[in-house]
């Protein structure tokens, strides 16, 4: 749910963003 609010006011950038930052989440 909270991924989705964020998308819907994010640029392409930055969800291309925060999707890295939530894959280097996930290998820690």
């Amino acid at each position: 749910p909270a991924n989705s609010m964020i998308l819907h006011w994010s640029t392409p950038a930055d969800t291309l963003l925060l999707r890295i930052v939530h894959q280097s989440l996930l290998r820690m």
